[in-house]
């Protein structure tokens, strides 16, 4: 943004914005609408996405866009020379990171291990939680006789 503002040298721009609108008649992108449009507003001082007028993270775009089919590591779907030997050559694992780059299932990969991180962290909770059941029952096991004393 500070680069409009110096490039023309006018009025200081508070903002701009990029819009693109996509053809989804084919539901390319997971979304159950005709058209869908990504428009991202450059502020002064942080940018703002937004997802058919509502406001979305870039994240939240950059995954949409790729479960669509666009690869942030190859957003043309080119290869250059020289590297289609390279790929012929490439080992099975190899090969089948870029497809999965190419085909947009990478965002989902990154997704799962999002989720095994959370679910290992709610296991760990609960495996606190178990041992404070267990404590909190032997002492109650412990006090009880006294309990019934005091009737």
């Amino acid at each position: 943004s500070s680069g409009i503002n110096a490039e023309y040298g006018g009025p200081r721009v508070v903002n701009a914005y990029v819009e693109i609108t996509f053809d989804n008649s084919d539901n390319r992108i997971p979304i159950d609408k005709e058209e869908v449009t990504i428009r991202r507003v450059i502020g002064f001082k942080k940018d703002q996405y937004f997802l058919d007028k509502k406001n979305v993270t870039k994240t939240d775009v950059m995954n949409l866009l790729e479960s669509a089919g666009f690869s942030r590591s190859n957003p043309y779907y080119i290869v250059k020379q020289g590297r289609i030997n390279q790929m012929a050559i490439a080992p099975d694992s190899q090969r089948l990171k870029l497809l999965r780059e190419v085909a947009g299932t990478r965002v989902y990969d990154e997704r799962k291990e999002e989720s095994l991180s959370i679910l290992k962290e709610t296991e760990g909770k609960i495996e606190k939680i178990d041992e404070f059941l267990l404590t909190s029952r032997r002492v109650n096991t412990i006090f009880s006789p006294w309990d019934s004393s005091a009737d």
